[in-house]
Parts: structure tokens; C-alpha cells; sequence
């Protein structure tokens, strides 16, 4: 984690540093540079002195010192006098040290006689001087012996001065002057100590200033990173523990909220309910209007189930449409019925969802401890059984659990792994119910109906195991599996001679949009030798409303193949004639809840009477499901419904059995237009 104090605080104290040690470093360079100026100017003034009282006496000499030996130099008497005349000059002066070149490099004198007679050729100060030039130099030596005392640890400044007889004349030869400015260099040391010392001082109350400022903006930081953990794990925590969806407690927050109330009612001896909350035909509501539709759906429930409980009671959504409440300190069971009734009553206020009002039940089941069970770890799982057995008493309404109960929920689980194996153990039956034209006389086809012939149970009409194919996903392999074999025995009718008989099937909403319907269908004709054009698809109203284009694109290749598409249960769900316009419908299948009280009931026969004036407007076929009586049959063929199916016709039976009937039906007789019917026992229908 960043820490503005830290970090300043290093790289102040570094920059103080850097700067206090370049300042000196600059004062210092700019101190011993004047500080050169200076003394080579005084070693300048100190030459032109020598050279003005001693160059017209020793010129001649100097100029020829160079014929002479080392040795014989340096004792020639001519140096006694120079080395004289020499230190008579340069008294008082911090001058300690003189050397007199020829123009050859040679030492013709220097105030240390050991150095007289060394060629210098190659001291690049003695060549710029005999160029002209004036150079000095810093030069540091541990040890430096003179005519009059030894110097050790001084600071010398040697300059190379040329030597004319006259302004502007010919160099005749060049003065060494070394200058003893250890004291300037001292006073240097200790100036440079000094600025080290002030700017380091005004640096660091910069810093303590800035400091203040930077320590308080650091809090200031501090704290705003702190309230953002704070508020990033409350976010976290929420999310971990709530739904986002409706914002209720999810179902980690409530195994923690019902282990807490568990204990309570343990210690206590309160009461304890726990209510599981199911929103009715959900599925269909969400293909119907969309999953944001769905969502809607769900965000409203969540409101309306928490305006219906009290401060000290949990809702908790625990995924899907399912929630779940827990009931803490219940005075008595009748409580428990009584929030329930309030939930009941509240969900039957219409909704407004995507513009539409829409009406969306509920079915509640309730456990209570101590109650039916003793068992309080197991009250949600109870409740959750009695719930399904809300759903299977009709829906919107609430169920308290019961011992029976949990049987009957063991028997519906075997029931479900029974279902699991069933594709694989060829368990599945296909019955046909036939379809006529009374107007023909004839049976034009029939419709496959699913049934389970289960080894204990016998035979399982579909209302009882088709949720379950549909909760399960197993309703594609087995939608598939029931197209291909109804495609195979309309394929076996055609070969036996009933060429004109054509089969109908139903498709899933799933299988409808698993998006492999299309490459079935063509698959399954190739293989069955079934002509397309005796192979109709029945689809439901809800399969059209949602995702409109790709269900248009479908059924228009669908309809390339060659096959018809009918609608079933027509009237029953979200109707719209725009669909009935733009999709390629051959059928509408008027639903059978319409026929059954068409003589009796204005309202039943008023609607049936437009679907078919509807129907014949937009060239659509029509087929009245459910034709029960003559009576029903006289009406329908009245508005001009002449395609019926239904148990005044022939209930469903297998293939074989139809096939054995196909000669005998007399569709006139069994349509009301004779006293006697070959088909008897016409009653209730059994669910298909």
C-alpha cells in the first residue's frame, strides 16, 4: 500500500542531500576557480617583477646554459648570484618555489638546486608557455623541499608564465612559479562547509513545512482508503449474503439466520415456521415475456413478500422463483396460515410488467416446529414438499406439511430416477388419437401422444412425468426420439395403404429452441421415408412471443423442408394476431376448453365462432380439439369447423390398434349424422 509520509520522507531527505552536496560542490569549483584567476594574475605581476630585474643581467646566460653539461652547470657562478637575486624578490610573497626554462625545456635555475639540468620537453604547461600562453594548474604535494624549508600537506598553485624582453616580443624562456594558497583553500573549506550547513538547515525546515502538509493529506488519503475497505467489504459482505437480483437475503445469509433461529426456538421452546414460496407456472411466464420480464416478475414478488411479514421475520430469495421465509416466535399455527394468506392475497393484485398487467400466483408450503415435525433441521426440506403439495392441489394456495407427505415425496423422487432411465429402457409409448373431416368422411391423420409404460406403475399419462422431462432437460432426447418414431409409423400407415394419413407432433418449448429442431426434422424424414408434407409440428402459442425473428427464421425453414405448422391450444395463451399474420401457420387448434360447454355456454361459443371466422379470413386451417358429443359436432360443423379430434372420435390407442380401426370408423355415424356410433363409452377425455 502506497504511504504518501514514508515516501516523502525518503525522497526529501535524498533530494536534501543531492542538493546540499551539489551546492557545495558547485561553491567549491567556483571558490578554486576564482581562487586560480586570482593567484595566477599575482604569479603573473610576481614574473614580470623577476624578469624585469633579472632578465637583462642572466639572459645571456640562460640562453646558453644550454652548452653546458648538467654537472658544470649547476656550478657555474652565475647561479649563486640568481639563486640571490632570486629569493631577494620573492621574499614576503607566498611564493615557495621559482624555475627558469630556456626555450628547450631545460631547468636553467630552480630554488631546488636537485632539479637543475632536467629536460621538460614534455610538460604539456612548459609547451603552452613557450606557445605564449599563461597556464596554472592545482598541484598537491605531500612533501615539497625549498632553499628554506621543507613544506609537507599544503595546497600549491603552479603557473607556466613565458618571458618576452619586451611587450609584445619573441618568448625567450618561461617562469615556474609555485604559489602556497593553502590558507585561501582552507577559508574555501570551511565557506563550503558553512553553505553546506545553511541550505541543509533552510532544506530541512522546508521539509518539516511540507512534511506537516504531506503527514495531514496522508490521513486525509488514509482515510478515504479506509471508508473504501470499509465500503468495499460491506459491498462484498452484501453480495456474499444477498441476492442481487431483489436484494433479499440469498441462501448462504439464510442457513445462517435459520441456524440462529433454530437455536432460539430450541432454547426457548417458541415456535418456529418456515414458509417455501413458489411463483406458479414461472416458466412460462419467463418464455412468454422474456428473462427481463422474468426478472421484473421476480424483483415485484421479493417487494411484495416483504410488506407482508413483520420486523422480526426473514425472506430470502434461495435461487430461481423459489423464496423462502422464516417465521421466528410464532404465538400458534394459525399465524403461520394467516401470513400465508396475506402473501396469497397480495400476489392476486395485478402486476405491471413490460406495459401489461398480469396476474402471477403463488404456492406456499408451510412447516412448523414443534408441529408435524420434530425435526427442526429438516423443517425447510418439509416445507419445501409441502409446497409441491400446494402445486399439485391446483396452486395459489398454502399446504401445511404431514407425515404422508414425505412418502409421497420419497415415491415422486424414485419417480424421477425411474423417468431418468426410461429413454434408455425403451419404457416410452407413442398412442395416436385419429383426426377426421366430417365434411369428407374420412380419418385425415392422427396425433402422437407421449405415454410411460412404467414397469410398476403401468402406463403414465404425460400431465404426470412431462414437468419433469422439462425440469430434468430430458425433453429434447425424448421430443427427438418421439419425432422419429411417429415419422416411422406414418411412414409404416403409407406402406400399408393409407397413403393420405398424416402424422402430428408436439414440440417442447425447449426442444423448439434447443437449436437442433431443424436439423432433426431433416434427419428424421431422410431416415423414416416419411413425405414432409404428411408430417405437421405443433407448437404453442407462448414459443412465438419471445425472441419473435428467430422463431420466424425456424419455422420459415421448417416450412421450406415441406412440413406443416399448427398451433395448439389456440386462444389459451398470450394470443396476438400479428403473429397469425406474419408466421407461416397452416392450423390453428382450437383448444378443447372452448368446445366443451359450446352448447351451453354464449361466451365458449361466441369465441369459437371467431377463431374460425379469424381462421378462414387469413386461409388457415382449423381443427376443434376435445369433440366430446354430437352436439359439439353439429355446432362446429355450423360455423364451418369440419376437422375435429376428440373422444366422440377415438381416444388414443396404440398404433396398432388405430390401424385396425382405420377401416371400420364410419366418421358420419360418430359425427351425429346417424342414431348409431361405432365408437362407444364417449365421456371425460383423459389428459394428453
Amino acid at each position: 500500500m502506497f504511504r504518501l509520509t514514508r515516501n516523502y520522507s525518503i525522497a526529501s531527505l535524498v533530494g536534501i542531500a543531492l542538493v546540499a552536496i551539489a551546492l557545495g560542490f558547485f561553491y567549491r569549483t567556483t571558490a578554486v576557480r576564482s581562487l586560480i584567476e586570482h593567484e595566477t594574475l599575482s604569479n603573473v605581476s610576481t614574473a614580470q617583477s623577476l624578469s624585469n630585474s633579472l632578465w637583462p643581467t642572466y639572459a645571456n646566460f640562460i640562453a646558453h646554459a644550454a652548452s653546458l653539461a648538467p654537472l658544470e652547470l649547476i656550478h657555474q657562478p652565475e647561479l649563486a648570484d640568481l639563486q640571490k637575486d632570486v629569493l631577494q624578490n620573492i621574499r614576503g610573497l607566498r611564493v615557495v618555489k621559482v624555475k627558469i626554462y630556456d626555450m628547450d625545456g631545460l631547468t636553467v635555475y630552480s630554488t631546488n638546486s636537485a632539479q637543475i639540468g632536467e629536460k621538460k620537453d614534455n610538460n604539456i604547461g612548459l609547451q603552452k608557455a613557450r606557445a605564449g600562453e599563461t597556464v596554472s594548474e592545482m598541484v598537491f604535494r605531500d612533501n615539497l623541499s625549498t632553499t628554506e624549508q621543507v613544506i609537507t600537506d599544503r595546497n600549491l598553485l603552479t603557473s607556466y608564465i613565458p618571458i618576452r624582453s619586451s611587450p609584445g616580443g619573441p618568448v625567450e624562456g618561461v617562469f615556474e612559479i609555485y604559489s602556497d594558497v593553502t590558507p585561501l583553500m582552507v577559508e574555501i573549506e570551511r565557506t563550503e562547509y558553512r553553505v553546506f550547513a545553511v541550505v541543509s538547515f533552510l532544506l530541512f525546515l522546508l521539509y518539516y513545512f511540507l512534511l506537516m502538509i504531506v503527514r495531514r493529506a496522508d490521513r486525509i488519503i488514509r482515510s478515504h482508503e479506509n471508508a473504501e475497505r470499509r465500503a468495499q467489504a460491506e459491498q462484498i459482505h452484501y453480495m456474499a449474503y444477498h441476492d442481487p437480483l431483489t436484494g433479499l437475503p440469498n441462501r448462504a445469509l439464510f442457513k445462517d439466520r435459520f441456524q440462529h433461529a433454530i437455536a432460539v426456538a430450541e432454547r426457548t421452546g417458541k415456535s418456529l415456521g418456515v414458509m417455501f414460496i413458489d411463483i406458479d407456472r414461472f416458466k412460462v411466464i419467463n418464455d412468454s415475456l422474456g428473462h427481463e420480464g422474468g426478472d421484473s416478475v421476480l424483483i415485484e414478488a421479493a417487494k411484495r413478500i416483504r410488506t407482508c411479514l413483520r420486523a422480526s421475520d426473514t425472506a430470502c430469495r434461495l435461487g430461481g422463483d423459489e423464496f423462502t421465509v422464516i417465521l421466528e416466535h410464532l404465538p400458534s399455527v394459525e399465524d403461520a396460515a394467516q401470513a400465508a394468506e396475506r402473501l396469497l392475497k397480495k400476489f392476486t393484485e395485478p402486476m405491471k410488467i413490460g406495459g401489461r398487467e398480469i396476474i402471477v400466483t403463488t404456492s406456499i408450503g408451510i412447516a412448523v416446529y414443534p408441529g408435524a415435525t420434530k425435526d427442526i433441521l429438516r423443517l425447510l426440506k418439509f416445507a419445501d414438499v409441502a409446497m409441491h403439495r400446494a402445486k399439485e392441489s391446483g396452486r395459489n394456495c398454502h399446504v401445511f406439511y404431514t407425515q404422508e407427505m414425505e412418502t409421497h415425496a420419497q415415491e415422486n423422487l424414485e419417480f424421477e430416477l425411474g423417468l431418468r432411465h426410461a429413454l434408455q429402457n425403451g419404457e416410452f409409448r407413442l398412442y395416436y388419437q385419429p383426426r377426421v373431416n366430417t365434411a369428407t368422411a374420412s380419418v385425415t391423420g392422427a396425433e402422437a401422444l407421449l405415454r410411460w409404460q412404467h414397469p410398476e406403475r403401468g402406463l403414465v399419462l404425460p400431465d404426470k412425468f412431462i414437468p419433469l422431462l422439462e425440469d430434468t432437460g430430458l425433453v429434447i432426447p425424448v421430443g427427438e426420439w418421439a419425432l422419429r418414431e411417429a415419422c416411422l409409423q406414418g411412414r409404416r400407415w403409407h406402406d400399408a395403404g393409407h397413403n393420405s394419413l398424416s402424422v402430428s407432433v408436439n414440440l417442447s418449448m425447449k426442444q423448439f429452441r434447443a437449436g437442433t429442431l431443424l436439423s432433426s426434422v431433416r434427419e428424421t424424414l431422410k431416415v423414416s421415408g416419411l413425405p414432409p408434407q404428411f408430417l405437421e409440428l405443433e407448437i404453442t402459442e407462448s414459443v412465438l412471443v419471445e425472441d419473435v425473428e428467430q422463431a420466424l427464421n425456424l419455422m420459415n425453414e421448417l416450412k421450406k423442408i415441406g412440413v406443416s405448422l399448427s398451433i395448439d391450444d389456440f386462444g389459451t395463451g398470450y394470443s396476438s394476431l400479428n403473429y397469425l399474420r406474419r408466421f407461416p401457420i397452416d392450423l390453428l387448434k382450437i383448444d378443447g376448453s372452448f368446445i366443451r360447454d359450446v352448447t351451453r355456454n354464449r361466451g365458449d361459443a361466441a369465441i369459437t365462432t371467431t377463431i374460425a371466422v379469424m381462421a378462414k379470413s387469413l386461409h388457415l386451417g382449423l381443427l376443434a380439439e376435445g369433440v366430446e358429443t354430437r352436439e359439439q359436432a353439429r355446432f362446429l360443423k355450423t360455423i364451418g369447423c369440419h376437422a375435429m379430434q376428440g373422444y366422440l372420435f377415438g381416444e388414443p390407442v396404440s398404433a396398432d390398434h388405430l390401424e385396425s380401426l382405420l377401416g371400420e370408423v364410419d366418421v358420419l355415424k360418430l359425427a351425429g349424422f346417424d342414431h348409431s356410433p361405432c365408437v362407444p363409452g364417449t365421456g371425460t377425455p383423459a389428459p394428453v
